[in-house]
């Protein structure tokens, strides 16, 4: 009878432990353990409509186009805090990647070059499981054109520290680089210093100017 109890309880034991490993796991495929000190993007949403609404991530992946890392309720003023989880670097690219690929000409030096990371392709915003809306950083309206001055928030994960400097050419378009990201998720900066009608040169830093506005595009 004892040895029937025992086997009873160790089953329910071993069930209760693998239904809370199930339901606790994200994408294995893409979600690292998690380091001591998370990232997450605090902030609150210009032009948001209330409602039961969910902020989420998604980043550039190597293998499958993008996927979702991260997500939040929204609370009814816009306000929310979006935690991004590490990644695994079997979802990464070469340090050049995550910025631009197939440029014809320039030189961009990353120290060290077997660097790797991503970026956060979109946020969006979803609805009763439907995209209702999408979440940008920037310090221009999206209905005006660009101009120089005009700058976005961006945020790259890499696997390790990484420096970056020079310059690429992309088409007519000129791209530079300058700052020094940390292991982990980095908040970083597109400045446009020089915009004409057939080219732009574009900076990459890690220097926020002034006037950067959280907003909320509904569909």
């Amino acid at each position: 009878m004892k040895n029937s109890i025992f086997k009873r309880t160790g089953i329910l034991i071993i069930i209760a432990i693998l239904a809370l490993i199930y339901f606790s796991c994200d994408d294995s495929g893409v979600v690292a353990p998690k380091t001591d000190t998370q990232f997450c993007i605090t902030a609150k949403l210009s032009g948001w409509v209330p409602g039961n609404k969910t902020l989420y991530a998604q980043v550039n992946s190597n293998s499958s186009g993008f996927f979702r890392v991260a997500n939040c309720p929204v609370d009814s003023a816009g306000n929310f805090n979006l935690c991004l989880p590490d990644l695994l670097d079997t979802t990464l690219f070469p340090a050049d990647s995550i910025f631009y690929s197939g440029c014809n000409g320039g030189t961009v030096s990353f120290i060290p070059p077997d660097a790797i990371g991503t970026q956060i392709f979109n946020f969006r915003v979803v609805q009763d499981s439907v995209v209702c809306g999408a979440v940008d950083c920037n310090n221009f309206s999206r209905y005006d054109s660009i101009k120089a001055g005009d700058f976005e928030m961006m945020f790259i994960y890499v696997n390790k520290l990484v420096t970056a400097s020079g310059y690429k050419l992309c088409d007519n378009d000129t791209l530079a680089f300058s700052g020094t990201a940390q292991k982990g998720w980095n908040k970083i900066f597109k400045h446009y210093t020089r915009v004409d009608p057939n080219s732009r040169t574009i900076l990459y830093d890690m220097v926020e100017p002034p006037g950067a506005v959280w907003e909320y595009h509904g569909n």
